[in-house]
Parts: C-alpha cells; sequence; structure tokens
C-alpha cells in the first residue's frame, strides 16, 4: 500500500484561496478548504493509488469529520493518525508502525517539525511557503508530478493504459 500523509492547513488551502473568498459568502467547510486542491489531490491518488491518511491537527477537531465527508464526496476516503502530544513525526511513525504492507509513503505538509527525523524528512514533500506562519501556495500541480515521481504510477492503471494503446 502507498499512504500520502495529509496536513490541510497550507496544502488543501493557500493565502490566494482566503484573499478571493473572504468577500464572498461561503459557509461550512469550503470556507477552508480549496476544492480546486482537493482535486489535485485526487489526481495524485487516482494515479499512485495511495491512500490518505490525514496527519493534520484538523483530524481531531469538529473540521475533521466534516473534511473526511467532504473528502469522501471526492471518493478520497482518509485515516487517521493517533495523537501523541501534537508530535506529528511520533504520529506517522505509529500509524505506519500499526499498519502492514506499507510500500512507500510520502508526507505532504508545509512544515518541517522537531519530530521528523532523518527518515520522515525524505519523505516529505514540503508543500507551499508558508512555513505555518501563513497558508503560502498550497498544493500545487507540481506537487501533484512529486508525489507521483515518488510514488509511481498505479500499476493496475499502467496496464489497462498499455492494453488500450494496443
Amino acid at each position: 500500500m502507498k499512504v500520502i500523509f495529509l496536513d490541510v492547513d497550507g496544502v488543501l488551502n493557500s493565502d490566494e484561496y482566503f484573499d478571493k473568498t473572504r468577500s464572498l459568502n461561503i459557509q461550512g467547510i469550503e470556507e477552508d478548504i480549496d476544492i480546486e486542491k482537493i482535486k489535485l489531490l485526487k489526481k495524485a491518488i487516482n494515479e499512485t493509488g495511495a491512500r490518505v491518511v490525514l496527519s493534520s491537527s484538523w483530524r481531531y477537531t469538529r473540521n475533521g469529520q466534516q473534511l473526511k465527508e467532504l473528502l469522501s464526496n471526492y471518493q478520497i476516503y482518509a485515516d487517521s493518525t493517533p495523537f501523541i502530544q501534537n508530535k506529528r513525526g511520533l504520529e506517522i511513525k505509529q500509524w505506519l508502525s500499526e499498519n502492514q504492507n506499507i510500500e512507500d509513503f510520502v508526507i505532504l505538509d508545509d512544515e518541517i517539525f522537531d519530530s521528523y527525523d532523518d527518515e520522515l524528512i525524505k519523505k516529505l514533500i514540503k508543500i507551499s511557503n508558508g512555513n505555518g506562519h501563513n497558508f503560502g501556495e498550497g498544493l500545487l500541480p507540481r506537487d501533484i508530478d512529486e508525489i507521483i515521481k515518488r510514488l509511481g504510477r498505479n500499476k493496475a492503471k499502467d496496464e489497462v493504459n498499455e492494453e488500450l494503446e494496443r
């Protein structure tokens, strides 16, 4: 199984999104989540066959359930890392130790946490330029390309494409 550990702020939203929507009367989870970023994430999932695991602090807030429901509207079904004293690196390591058959993983985050060891840093795809102080650019097409490069394409999809080309 391939896994994408997903942060939310600075990944599924951006400064530009908040600037654009500030004057609009958007209610609910879409006030904080850019649907276009979800569509980009979905492209990475479709291409790689990866599973999403929320590592964001959103996972243990009331918004976390709304986020999971919104993601499921795009056929993205997310698990969550456990809570270990807000130490994201330890939380990711614990999730990995509790789950079998992990082929590979990446971490999408706009911050680098002290609890990230060398192994996790190598798996990090640093999103955005917000660095935890603002939201930056959020998930971009170049990030999707990097996810696909690191995780590889879904073999089943490649085989289907080869059949179609014959």
